[in-house]
């Protein structure tokens, strides 16, 4: 059973049920007009036909009509032999053979598109073998026929001897009425005819196969797309909560880490210097002080979602010379800080920042840093280099951190490079460059050009109507019929105004006829007035697909201006549903309600015209001008209105069902469209509230033990303050031991700090460490911080772990690696 169920749920099986209830009708119908058709006029080219016989030869074509989507190709084979049989062998036509052309567009639209050509020739070599056969035998007869039919033909020459007679023997006095010379003369025009018509059936719907063929290679490229997108969402959240790690690690090195080196750096010469000379001790110790408030202020923006970039831009690169580095700044070109984006100001003040801070900490004593900015017309570039050791700063065991990681990621992602590394003579070199955003236009004191604004103006609302560029895929028919499919679908916009311009060339004549009678007078219009409103109501249709709702809406107020306003019911207004069909089916996922109101109003509009029509009214609008009438009798007008209006109303919800239905099956280039672009939005939004929820989630575990160990040496920078302005003035070994223990804070924090940037890096995503190997990044409910970092020492490799999460929250709430 278990098998059963799982066979019935496939789309194929479906198919195929719904194709042999389909196939049955059709046999019924196949059976009804048979036992209403004369043999004599279905009369076989062997045999004659009867009723019984063309039964019996229409129940196996069931299987092929059955087949038709679930296997094309053998059903198209199958109708093919069976055809020939019947040619040959039963009645020479039956009503079956009108199926040939639904065999064609199925086996065409669902076979295998290398295999077209082989059932084109057939379809064709076949119209020709049916044109014969019927020629022979409706002119001729059958071969071994019975004495009743009247047949002359001597049976020893049976075609050869109906040739060459005056009249065919089936149809007596048909020739010589025609002019025919004889009776071959006679055959071989039935043929021609008949050639024609079969070959222009198949020829039409060869066409629309192909033509269909190439619509649904574009759905199916863009419901591949679509299924994509929704494939790739967890795994894109999950990227932008490792994403978001990475991040976090980089800015918190960045605020941090360099602000934990500073403060031992300052503690350090301020426990030597500073036990000397009290002015020393207390500038540094307000140095530290001022350090580690800015450090909170940033790690407090760091974790805020909305929070602006602060004091990290580039007119704050000054803050970071301390005094304690001597460092020289040059510029080269016009300063153009404006043509920074925010995240590129960030970027540069960091990579200054991370510099300085490894000059600081590992070039040496009395080494000095250069800053060197070259301003051109599309790029900055900035260069930090100092006169320290360079290469062998590296002697001393340490191993580089994470500073050069997020340098390179930061500038990388806005589009800059950067190369850092030991300089040629000596000392260290980080250069970057980072493109500038375009020049905003200088405003002018002239007047602006009023030529030019109403250009600007037009190309503005030209640009709006531009239609969506529809991505078909990487699907390129090879046949004309195919590629100018595509073309039209793509080009959506000009096809309707195409046909807009067509409808109203087609119905301008019957605008001049709804508007010849006034009341009971004859009228003749003028034509200028009556092309202009065909023009004015049918114009929305040239924007039914590329402004829906818009369109919907300027065709329901018009119409209802019309109705109140005409004296008779425009013929065009029948293409008002096709507005409310366009709406639905391409507008937003609620327009239906407002269109069935719409609807309604102008349905129950069209009611009231006609029933005040039918009461001498020659205008509706005249119906609410007092005239003598009674009001109960025009409110009986209003209501009696409905009777007809619900007819219209009928019609336009069968085109919002219709919509709908359509809709919903995704059968469609645009609303698929649609879908992708809401899919990514989705998508986007979701990618933002992962990034939010992994922020939220670390800072929770740890943002309160950053913060305190800063707000633990501000209480002690304060602390040592009070004591170096007490009287008396504290001795050397009170300020060294103050500053010793500042010291030994800022190192405890720095190395844990440093542990839980390794575990934030080595679980965040990063183009330098993780490149090649991000699809094995899996998420699993995190471990608090404290556990992870009692294990960084030993770090394990990343590796696939099971997620365990559901829903659209997994690697959301729970995104950390062991």
């Amino acid at each position: 059973m278990a098998r059963v169920r799982a066979w019935c749920a496939r789309e194929s099986t479906r198919t195929l049920l719904w194709d042999a209830l389909l196939a049955a009708a059709l046999i019924a119908v196949c059976m009804l007009f048979n036992d209403s058709t004369n043999p004599d006029s279905t009369a076989g080219i062997l045999f004659p036909a009867t009723q019984a016989s063309m039964t019996l030869w229409s129940l196996p074509v069931f299987v092929p009509l059955m087949l038709r989507r679930y296997r094309p190709e053998p059903a198209a084979w199958l109708f093919v032999a069976l055809t020939i049989t019947h040619l040959v062998f039963g009645p020479a036509i039956t009503y079956f053979d009108f199926y040939a052309l639904i065999m064609v567009y199925s086996v065409i639209l669902y076979g295998n598109p290398r295999h077209s050509w082989r059932f084109i020739v057939t379809a064709f070599v076949m119209g020709l073998v049916a044109a014969t056969v019927w020629s022979v035998s409706f002119n001729v007869g059958p071969l071994f026929a019975g004495p009743s039919s009247g047949s002359r033909v001597i049976r020893d020459g049976w075609l050869s001897d109906a040739i060459t007679m005056p009249t065919c023997p089936a149809v007596t006095g048909v020739v010589g009425a025609s002019g025919a010379v004889n009776c071959g003369a006679k055959m071989l025009a039935d043929f021609g005819m008949e050639a024609a018509f079969i070959e222009s059936s198949v020829l039409s719907v060869i066409i629309m196969a192909l033509w269909q063929r190439a619509r649904n290679a574009t759905l199916a490229a863009m419901r591949e797309r679509n299924a994509s997108i929704v494939a790739k969402e967890a795994e894109e959240t999950r990227i932008a909560a490792l994403a978001e790690r990475a991040r976090i690690a980089r800015d918190m090195h960045d605020v941090v880490a360099h602000t934990l080196s500073t403060i031992i750096v300052q503690s350090d010469g301020g426990r030597y210097a500073g036990a000397h000379d009290l002015a020393i001790a207390k500038h540094t110790m307000g140095t530290i002080r001022h350090e580690a408030e800015r450090a909170q202020h940033d790690m407090q923006r760091l974790f805020n979602v909305f929070g602006a970039s602060g004091s990290t831009g580039y007119a704050d690169i000054d803050s970071l010379f301390d005094g304690h580095l001597v460092v020289s700044r040059h510029m080269t070109g016009k300063a153009q800080p404006d043509r920074l984006s925010a995240d590129a100001e960030t970027a540069v003040f960091r990579l200054v920042q991370e510099a300085l801070t490894n000059t600081r900490k590992h070039a040496g004593e009395g080494a000095k840093a250069t800053i060197d900015e070259i301003w051109s017309n599309d790029v900055l570039s900035i260069t930090v280099s100092d006169n320290g050791r360079g290469a062998t700063s590296a002697a001393d065991g340490h191993k580089p951190g994470y500073g050069l990681v997020g340098m390179h990621e930061r500038i990388e992602s806005l589009g800059g490079s950067v190369q850092a590394g030991p300089g040629p003579n000596g000392g260290f070199i980080v250069a970057a460059t980072i493109p500038l955003s375009p020049a905003a236009p200088q405003s002018g004191t002239d007047t602006e050009d009023p030529v030019l604004t109403v250009i600007s103006r037009i190309r503005g609302l030209m640009d709006r109507a531009r239609p969506k560029v529809l991505d078909q895929g990487d699907t390129h028919e090879s046949n004309w019929v195919g590629r100018f499919a595509q073309w039209t679908e793509r080009h959506y916009l000009l096809m309707d105004v195409i046909a807009t311009i067509v409808l109203i060339a087609l119905f301008d004549s019957a605008t001049y006829g709804d508007l010849q009678m006034i009341g009971n007078a004859p009228y003749s219009p003028n034509r200028v007035p009556t092309i202009t409103l065909t023009i004015i109501m049918l114009s929305p249709l040239a924007f039914r697909r590329r402004f829906p709702e818009g369109s919907a809406l300027a065709m329901a107020v018009l119409s209802a201006v019309q109705l109140l306003f005409l004296p008779s019911i425009l013929t065009i207004n029948m293409f008002a549903m096709v507005s409310v069909y366009s709406a639905v089916l391409y507008g937003r996922e609620s327009a239906w309600r407002w269109v069935s109101v719409a609807l309604a109003a102008d349905s129950w509009l069209a009611g009231i015209k006609v029933m005040t029509g039918w009461n001498g009214y020659s205008q509706l609008f005249h119906l609410f001008l007092p005239d003598g009438s009674s009001m109960l009798s025009k409110w009986r007008l209003v209501l009696s209105g409905l009777l007809p209006g619900v007819g219209i109303m009928l019609v336009g919800f069968a085109c919002i069902a219709m919509a709908r239905w359509s809709r919903s099956r995704g059968a469609n280039a645009l609303v698929l469209l649609q879908r992708e672009e809401a899919l990514r939005a989705e998508q986007e939004r979701q990618k933002v509230l992962a990034a939010n929820l992994e922020r939220n989630r670390i800072s929770a575990a740890m943002q309160t033990e950053v913060l305190t160990t800063l707000e633990s040496v501000i209480a002690q920078a304060d602390e040592g303050l009070v004591m170096l302005n007490a009287e008396p003035a504290p001795d050397s070994t009170q300020i060294a031991a103050a500053f010793a223990a500042i010291g030994a804070r800022g190192r405890a924090a720095l190395a844990h700090m440093r542990q839980l940037l390794k575990v934030l890096r080595e679980t965040g995503f990063s183009d330098e460490t993780h490149e090649g190997v991000q699809p094995d990044m899996q998420l699993r409910p995190a471990a608090s911080l404290d556990s992870q970092m009692q294990h960084a020492g030993t770090f394990p490799p990343v590796r696939a772990l099971p997620n365990k999460n559901s829903g659209n929250n997994q690697g959301v709430h729970g995104a950390v690696l062991q």
